[in-house]
């Protein structure tokens, strides 16, 4: 008996590839480190990348080796100056133009909101402010869930990746420590007639400052045709989401830590916040794999003291909305 076997086609497995690499810049974290590792064109390692991000070391690896087997990154080693064990890092591949992150051409969520705030508000640019503030905070809980703290740079990425649910044009035009211009609300908000001037810049600034807001650091907001400048607040606070429930996953193992974290998951709403408590030193790296797998989003990983002063990490997780 003669056995075929069907090899994929090259067409077949260009769409896997595509598939592979929407599904890794699906989460706005994960396309934040892809472009920055992008913009900067070397090396790093998954502790200077959770430095970055506001991130634990194992949840920046997670990140990191997602983008890595869809092709987006490339691994190697880097010896210390002082000798040891060469640290393994990640650079961006070269990509061709299908790898780009791909966007609904439009943003029927964006029309949607943009058309309540401005019913009847025009008038009341402060109020519009507010409003789309709002917004914003809501756009970065649905897309990539608030975070506690994160740097400035890295809440500035991970807003913006947000946004570009609602407002695909949405880019950083330029950035450093201490400042970034962002581009591309106006293109959306022009396609409504009623938005322009003085209104759309206030739309774009609370937008803008509520994204960044939700994505863990508090900015300074000005607009001037169409470019949004942001700088950090010193005196601002950024959004702090307080968990609805606490599992204490302390002296279980990883696998009795997670089936507890399921069950608590059960009793949330979505888009509620579970507090984890655990004592292992792997196990950001086990809720983060299961989080993957079910649609949840690890917020923030810290390590804490209780109030008897025990040690523990302590990871925020946000139950999925769909």
């Amino acid at each position: 008996m003669l056995l075929v076997t069907a090899t994929p086609s090259s067409d077949e497995a260009a769409r896997d590839d595509d598939d592979a690499v929407q599904r890794a810049l699906s989460v706005p974290t994960r396309a934040g480190i892809y472009r920055r590792l992008r913009a900067q064109g070397s090396s790093a390692s998954a502790k200077e990348v959770a430095d970055w991000f506001g991130l634990h070391p194992n949840v920046a690896r997670n990140h990191l080796d997602q983008l890595a087997d869809a092709g987006l990154l490339v691994t190697s080693r880097r010896k210390h100056p002082g000798g040891g064990r060469p640290a393994k890092v990640y650079v961006a591949r070269e990509q061709d133009a299908r790898t780009e992150v791909q966007v609904p051409p439009g943003s029927q969520l964006g029309v949607h909101v943009v058309v309540q705030l401005i019913a009847g508000l025009t008038e009341h640019e402060a109020k519009l402010e507010l409003l789309a503030e709002a917004q914003g905070r809501r756009l970065v809980s649905a897309q990539a869930g608030r975070a506690e703290t994160r740097s400035f740079g890295a809440a500035v990425v991970v807003a913006v990746e947000a946004l570009r649910a609602a407002f695909p044009e949405a880019r950083i035009a330029d950035d450093d420590e201490d400042r970034a211009v962002i581009e591309g609300l106006d293109v959306a908000l022009r396609q409504i007639g009623e938005v322009d001037g003085a209104v759309g810049n206030a739309l774009a600034r609370g937008f803008i400052r509520g994204a960044v807001l939700a994505a863990g650091a508090a900015a300074r907001v000005t607009s001037q045709a169409g470019r949004v400048t942001v700088v950090p607040d010193p005196d601002g606070q950024a959004d702090v989401p307080g968990p609805t429930s606490t599992v204490d996953a302390r002296g279980k193992t990883y696998q009795a830590g997670v089936v507890t974290t399921m069950r608590a998951m059960v009793a949330l709403r979505p888009g509620d916040y579970l507090e984890v408590l655990t004592d292992l030193k792997g196990a950001p790296a086990a809720f983060a794999r299961w989080a993957d797998r079910a649609g949840h989003q690890i917020i923030d990983v810290t390590r804490i003291r209780d109030s008897k002063g025990r040690q523990a990490v302590r990871l925020l997780l946000r139950k999925a909305t769909g």
